[in-house]
């Protein structure tokens, strides 16, 4: 195997050293849901801070709404673990350096309030996609082609052949 130097073709611009190693990132996160809704925004707040405090350019964000979960999650808090099954859902995407994310990370770990958190690596584009919408398939049922039109029948026709019916 021999080693290969690859060269761009295309210039870089370097305009400082963190601007060439910014990328971007989204982190979602659940909030406890002990929160009441008078404080989630001083919550969301706290949260966005860390960012700030990184110096973190926001691309987009969510504020968080409450959502059921898929399954019980435990939290730890004084000293007794917490079932929960729902959460305030949030999620901010941002662009940032690789060593203020490690800092971000930390940050979110020891929050009390966040339940859990995923933080990803993603692209600038908005990547939200709709679900499909579910409709349901009704089955046509097409007529025998060799029956004839259906014709209004009088009660007292459809009384003689239930009549008829019955004593058979």
């Amino acid at each position: 195997m021999t080693d290969e130097i690859v060269k761009s073709e295309t210039p870089v611009s370097l305009g400082s050293a963190e601007e060439a190693v910014s990328r971007i990132y989204e982190v979602g996160y659940l909030i406890v849901p002990t929160v009441s809704e008078e404080e989630l925004p001083r919550e969301v707040t706290a949260l966005k801070d860390v960012l700030e405090k990184e110096k973190v350019a926001i691309i987009a964000e969510d504020f968080p709404k409450l959502r059921p979960l898929a399954y019980p999650i435990q939290k730890r808090a004084g000293g007794v673990y917490q079932k929960h099954m729902n959460a305030y859902f949030g999620w901010v995407k941002f662009e940032s350096s690789p060593e203020s994310v490690l800092r971000i990370d930390q940050a979110f770990k020891q929050s009390e309030k966040v339940l859990r958190y995923i933080l990803i690596k993603t692209v600038r584009e908005h990547t939200l996609t709709m679900g499909r919408l579910r409709t349901e398939r009704r089955e046509r049922k097409e007529a025998p082609k060799d029956a004839t039109p259906a014709v209004p029948v009088s009660e007292t026709e459809l009384d003689k052949s239930i009549e008829k019916l019955i004593a058979e």
